[in-house]
């Protein structure tokens, strides 16, 4: 890619060591080593085309270095992955060139047979006739020109189904090379003049920030109930389409967020002011919901920077060294490496709500004891080695704590039944409707040790006052209640094979007229 800018330059021959992935970009660091005895001027070559001109910033240790000058070019060579693309396409073109010349031969071959049939009644009859032939050899040969043709139609048919399949494969891989190609085969040059203070080997650091890589984190969360623990596995998603390959590099994770910016709003007068309709508009929006209406501005969302927290600060942001180095090629699926692997003390109980499901939810209570901060991002939840499900963990600081659901328990039995309901009619000036109520409730305990238990009732709240809910009674009484939104809450323990039951009595009134039982019941 040498233009005649460069010839009397100096190629350096860099390698990434070390990148810096942002949630939208990434900060690359790349090492070159060289021997120099006087002023020259130099280039990297080769980077990618995306890189951003401003982020660019070359440093050595003795070595002064002077005017940077960014160059636009493309690969003289195509990119392996390019061509590794290419013949994949070609191959199926190939595939497809094929199915299409032998659609072809079956064609030719269907004619023919159809040319047979349409002069055979005539030439059967006569052979059969005169004897020359028994029926049934030309019963054979009926069946050998019947079943020649439905084999070619049945040929063609899944040959054009085949061939749409590849058109579509094909399609995609070209969408995927021209995608490739627009990243990778754009490429930039820097060129800059140094002078060393003395002669000897320098090394030179260039850095510059790229798009289109991120990382974002991801869970394990493994509860085992029996030695009261929850392991935590901290996790980072990587994936990048920088246009280049890193090759055994160091990996920083960092909470920074740039996209936001490094500038404070500059706050405008509030002012305020009082208006009044004129009498014609007035009328005009007599309806009292269009009077009524308030309009108000809502406010902007602004991501909330998370609290600092080892192991790394620097400045309002968290970095996250991973230990080793890791090789991620540009455009290849995401990649998951470890951050951190810890382990809490937890309290284990079930959280039951029969009225909304008959399942009782195994949860695990734990506080962060270590010195990390999670940040939010999706978990898998496991039971030992069983995948239970999936769950988000919101931000988690040092010594906050957190409930997480690990999924249902099938040893432990939920129930809920209906005991009672008795409906009576009355009222001298408006007929109503009384529901008279009974829920029973049942949990029992499969499992060999004790369990702890969250369980959550309900009974209706009234949102008019026709309507009215009464006689609420409970057997036995809540541990907490919440009357207003008619959430009452038990918390109990329950031996191995014993079984805890809770009887809920309600009544509603209602006018005759309504349709209040298809929310009871």
């Amino acid at each position: 890619m040498l233009t005649i800018l460069f010839l009397l330059s100096i190629a350096v021959d860099s390698k990434i060591d070390s990148v810096v992935i942002y949630s939208d970009r990434v900060m690359v660091s790349r090492f070159a080593n060289i021997y120099l005895d006087k002023s020259v001027d130099l280039f990297f070559a080769d980077l990618p085309g995306g890189l951003d001109d401003q982020s660019i910033r070359i440093k050595s240790s003795g070595l002064v270095v002077g005017e940077v000058q960014i160059q636009r070019g493309y690969t003289a060579q195509p990119h392996p992955r390019v061509k590794e693309l290419d013949d994949i396409i070609r191959s199926l073109e190939q595939k497809d060139r094929v199915l299409s010349d032998e659609v072809l031969v079956i064609k030719e071959k269907e004619k023919f047979l159809q040319t047979i049939s349409v002069g055979a009644p005539d030439v059967i009859s006569k052979e059969v006739y005169t004897g020359k032939v028994s029926p049934s050899a030309w019963e054979q040969g009926l069946k050998f020109m019947v079943d020649g043709l439905l084999s070619a139609k049945t040929r063609i048919a899944q040959i054009e189904r085949e061939r749409k399949e590849l058109a579509t494969e094909i399609d995609t891989l070209r969408k995927k090379l021209n995608d490739t190609k627009a990243i990778i085969e754009n490429r930039k040059t820097i060129k800059f003049d140094v002078h060393p203070e003395k002669s000897g080997n320098y090394k030179i650091e260039l850095n510059y920030i790229l798009y289109g890589a991120t990382w974002r984190t991801y869970y394990e969360l493994r509860a085992n109930p029996s030695n009261g623990k929850i392991g935590i596995t901290y996790s980072g998603k990587i994936s990048q389409r920088t246009g280049e390959d890193w090759e055994d590099v160091k990996i920083v994770l960092s909470t920074g967020k740039p996209a936001l910016g490094g500038t404070a709003p500059t706050p405008e007068p509030w002012y305020i002011y009082s208006y009044e309709y004129e009498k014609e508009e007035m009328t005009l929006r007599a309806a009292p919901s269009a009077m009524a209406m308030e309009v108000v501005a809502k406010e902007p969302e602004i991501p909330q920077t998370p609290p600092s927290a080892p192991p790394v600060q620097t400045g309002i942001a968290v970095w996250y060294p991973l230990p080793g180095r890791y090789s991620i090629k540009s455009g290849e699926p995401e990649k998951k490496v470890q951050i951190y692997e810890t382990g809490f003390n937890a309290s284990f109980e079930y959280l039951i709500i029969p009225r909304l499901s008959e399942l009782a939810y195994s949860t695990g209570k734990f506080q962060n004891k270590s010195d990390y901060l999670f940040l939010a991002g999706d978990a898998g939840t496991y039971v030992g080695d069983d995948f239970t499900g999936k769950t988000y963990l919101s931000n988690l600081a040092p010594d906050d704590s957190t409930t997480v659901s690990f999924g249902v328990d099938e040893m432990i039995k939920v129930q809920r039944e209906l005991k009672k309901s008795k409906v009576t009619k009355g009222g001298l000036f408006k007929k109503i409707k009384k529901h008279e109520l009974v829920y029973e409730n049942s949990i029992k305990n499969f499992r060999n040790k004790d369990i702890t238990c969250t369980i959550i009732d309900q009974v209706p709240v009234s949102q008019e006052p026709d309507i009215k809910v009464g006689d609420i009674k409970f057997e036995p009484k809540p541990s907490e209640e919440d009357k207003d939104r008619g959430i009452y809450y038990w918390k109990v323990t329950i031996k191995p094979g014993e079984e805890f039951k809770i009887k809920t009595f309600f009544s509603v009134e209602a006018p005759e007229t309504s349709n209040v039982e298809e929310m009871l019941y």
